[in-house]
């Protein structure tokens, strides 16, 4: 663990060494992607011939160039446990067990992670929880080669999260391998507050589901939390998986099909990024609809997810964006977060089902009337002529979001 100095204040965050976690994580999830053979891809399912498969696409596609890194397996790996107690992983999907395969994923240069639970059972698939199995968890994961844990929250009963996860974080721990700790407790009990101390990112609020109404929500309550626990290095706020161009290609979540438009996707993508969530999406990376699986990705995707320029505005080290008027009340929204170079991330969100017009005084960020800044949009990638003391007006269409680079002059 250590101490950090971010902004003129003390802040405790949580570096074990662990590999790519300094910044929010960026990567690829299980979770609606994968179905067996060349089958329609199944609610979290995995194997290894499969997840071998999608690392292959991941680089192909241009994700790790990109700077993605991370290849997480959610609720679909864990078989039972041995006669002493260690969790072994189902033997038809992964006959050669998980080392192998994070052997493999390591050989990429990447990150690999995999799911538990805190309670008796997991979530969907009903596999064992590691409830009062902490450290032979733990112990397993670290033998295997696991870099990232998310613990989730289902079959909790009579426990709290802020007495539970320093428990698998001390496991973890005392293993000696460096491994990123994702807590799940869906913001039950405002993890950022007491996160820091075990975690490097923790979920802040519930499941997110490829639909504008849940998109929406995450956002609002990612707004809700206090300045003081927004994101920091090893310390991220996660708003959950990314479903981005996900249509019917994609598994269903929690029984809903994703059905966003091109706007909301890209505002997905954008307030992800300035609230410096991690960037994880659950989307299949191969077609295998023609019998064969071939890498591939919709242009929507490509032109979403493979955007350097958002994704430079999440990987910095500075608190996450927030809103600088009266959310939700005013509109357009008007978020911003500082950026290590100076210059500010802006986005100016319409949450309504109208357009909305707005304008930003530099005031706002605390910077005199009489600036001059070069505004550059990130999603047309073009500078827009230099501004003095005002950016705008601009009008957002709904459910939109335009998002500025703003660099004095």
């Amino acid at each position: 663990m250590m101490l950090t100095t971010l902004l003129g204040a003390a802040v405790l965050s949580y570096n074990n060494g662990a590999p790519d976690s300094r910044l929010p994580p960026l990567g690829w999830s299980s979770w609606v992607a994968l179905g067996p053979g060349t089958a329609h891809p199944v609610f979290d399912y995995c194997d290894e011939q499969q997840v071998k498969n999608t690392v292959d696409a991941f680089i192909a596609l241009g994700l790790k160039d990109a700077g993605y890194r991370h290849i997480h397996l959610d609720d679909c790996w864990a078989h039972a446990r041995n006669a002493s107690g260690y969790l072994y992983p189902d033997p038809d999907h992964f006959p050669n067990g998980m080392k192998p395969l994070a052997d493999y994923v390591h050989s990429k240069g990447l990150v690999f992670g995999l799911y538990t639970c805190a309670g008796t059972e997991t979530c969907v698939g009903g596999r064992p929880g590691s409830k009062d199995h902490w450290e032979q968890d733990a112990a397993v994961f670290a033998e295997w080669g696991v870099d990232w844990v998310k613990m989730d929250w289902c079959n909790t009963q009579g426990m709290t999260p802020k007495d539970t996860y320093p428990k698998m974080s001390a496991a973890m721990n005392k293993t000696g391998r460096a491994m990123h700790f994702n807590m799940c407790e869906w913001g039950k009990d405002a993890p950022w507050t007491w996160g820091p101390a075990v975690a490097q990112s923790w979920r802040m609020a519930g499941d997110h589901t490829g639909v504008w109404s849940s998109t929406k929500l995450v956002i609002q309550e990612s707004a809700a939390i206090p300045a003081a626990s927004t994101g920091r290095p090893y310390a991220w706020n996660d708003m959950d998986m990314l479903e981005t161009g996900n249509y019917g290609q994609a598994a269903h979540a929690n029984g809903r099909e994703s059905n966003m438009t091109a706007v909301e996707y890209k505002t997905e993508f954008s307030m992800w990024a300035i609230n410096a969530s991690p960037l994880v999406v659950t989307t299949p990376l191969m077609n295998c609809s023609m019998g064969t699986c071939v890498p591939t990705m919709t242009a929507l995707q490509k032109e979403i997810l493979l955007n350097t320029e958002i994704l430079a505005i999440n990987q910095d080290v500075t608190p996450q964006g927030r809103p600088l008027n009266g959310f939700p009340s005013d509109y357009p929204s008007l978020w911003a977060r500082a950026l290590s170079d100076g210059s500010f991330a802006v986005a100016f969100y319409n949450q309504n089902d109208v357009p909305v017009t707005g304008s930003l005084n530099l005031t706002s960020l605390g910077w005199p009337a009489t600036t001059s800044v070069l505004p550059r949009d990130l999603w047309a990638h073009k500078n827009l002529p230099v501004a003095t003391g005002t950016v705008g007006p601009f009008t957002v269409q709904p459910h939109a979001t335009i998002v500025l680079r703003l660099t004095k002059q």
